[in-house]
């Protein structure tokens, strides 16, 4: 009897020390999680020379909101009617939930044009909002003096997935955005998101053209890529600790439950021999 006590203690004590091992094992290291992580932490300022910009251009399907404004006000309804609402599946850059946004403007054509009221069609493709601006001005100068001519994209929307708080597809209403501009509508990248390994998917020329990017270096801010396109979708990977933290739960699970088990059925064996 002596014997087989001593031989359940030592079964009880080898299942707790499993369980107490297997909590130690699964414990994460903590590491620094942040962008630009070359940056070192000091008051000095430091320079990096930012990407090259370049505007983007009007493609086909593009929508363009076109404002024009002169002195007659009656004119102005009539310039402007052609920016008409319709509903896009984007959401706009400051609300963070699913929903349809309404943006106007006017549809660029498969022949590259868009036709306005007194100047007729204009030929966009191709041309940043700056030279349509310029064009559009100097054909609507032909019926009004001084007009006040404002373009720009109406559909200028980009996409942001995978490990972000609030992954979607966002309207911006600049030209000019960057990488870091769109995760931050997006609510930043988790603590489980990939930043030296950020996917940038874009469309160029009727081919997909894919790049990564490396959040952690400063050397990212120089990127061609840095300032956002049209379209593009910024897809962020999850980390490979994410999925072992995600074993580790899963496992440390069975290890309770294993070493539930194990208790009782050693403290039901002990009852039972008493």
């Amino acid at each position: 009897m002596k014997k087989l006590k001593l031989r359940t203690s030592s079964l009880l004590f080898t299942i707790l020390m499993f369980f107490f091992s297997s909590l130690f094992l699964t414990a994460c290291k903590t590491e620094r999680i942040a962008i630009l992580k070359d940056i070192p932490d000091s008051t000095s300022v430091r320079y990096i020379p930012l990407a090259k910009y370049s505007s983007p251009v009007v493609r086909v399907d593009d929508i363009l909101n076109i404002v024009i404004q002169t002195l007659d006000a009656q004119a102005n309804s009539i310039l402007n009617q052609g920016n008409l609402p319709a509903t896009s599946g984007a959401v706009s850059g400051s609300s963070l939930t699913s929903s349809q946004a309404v943006v106007s403007g006017y549809l660029v054509g498969k022949d590259g044009s868009v036709h306005m009221p007194y100047i007729g069609s204009v030929y966009v493709l191709g041309l940043t909002t700056d030279q349509i601006r310029d064009t559009v001005a100097q054909k609507i100068s032909f019926y009004f003096k001084d007009p006040v001519v404002n373009v720009r994209f109406a559909n200028f929307k980009v996409s942001v997935l995978g490990e972000v708080k609030n992954p979607s597809t966002f309207l911006i209403p600049n030209e000019k955005p960057t990488i870091i501009d769109a995760l931050g509508l997006a609510g930043d990248i988790t603590i489980y998101g990939r930043r030296d390994n950020v996917m940038l998917i874009r469309d160029n020329e009727g081919q997909k053209e894919i790049t990564r990017l490396d959040l952690d270096s400063s050397k990212s801010i120089s990127s061609p890529y840095f300032f956002l396109r049209p379209n593009d979708v910024l897809y962020v990977e999850a980390s490979a600790s994410k999925v072992e933290s995600t074993d580790a739960y899963r496992n440390r699970n069975y290890t309770i439950i294993a070493a539930a088990l194990g208790f009782l059925t050693v403290l039901s064996a002990r009852l039972l021999f008493k």
